[in-house]
């Protein structure tokens, strides 16, 4: 990142064409409607992290995030769009003050996706090694 767009960009958000993969929109293998009941439970296990809100019927969560050092807060908007895989997860993170962000938002988006995408993998690997035993039984 650019230092002057550190000072002068103060939101960051999943796009498809990002250079960096971890700041493309995350592949999930749930649907919509139970992405967002599992992300919220994660979510609200991480330090510093925050559900204020979800909507269920939108497939949308809005959670926030308090820097270490200087805690300021920054908004992070989840939406969780149906995919041929399940679901996609579009996400925008925002600081609520200042002009600049120092490329915090889009550490904030980075963390995101790695632990949404660990915990799925997680899920998937102990749903597989269920299907094993109960399919050799």
């Amino acid at each position: 990142m650019a230092l002057l767009e550190g000072l002068t960009k103060n939101q960051a958000e999943l796009r498809p064409d990002a250079s960096d993969d971890d700041l493309r929109p995350l592949a999930l293998s749930l649907p919509p409607v139970h992405a967002v009941t599992w992300a919220q439970r994660i979510i609200a296990g991480w330090p510093r992290w925050k559900v204020e809100a979800v909507y269920e019927d939108r497939a949308m969560i809005h959670a926030t995030h308090t820097t270490r050092l200087l805690r300021f807060v920054d908004d992070v908007h989840l939406v969780f769009e149906p995919d041929s895989r399940g679901s996609l997860l579009m996400a925008k993170s925002q600081s609520r003050i200042g002009k600049g962000d120092l490329g915090q938002n889009a550490r904030n988006l980075r963390a995101l996706v790695r632990g949404l995408q660990k915990e799925d993998q997680h899920r998937r690997a102990r749903l597989a090694e269920g299907a094993e035993i109960n399919t050799s039984s």
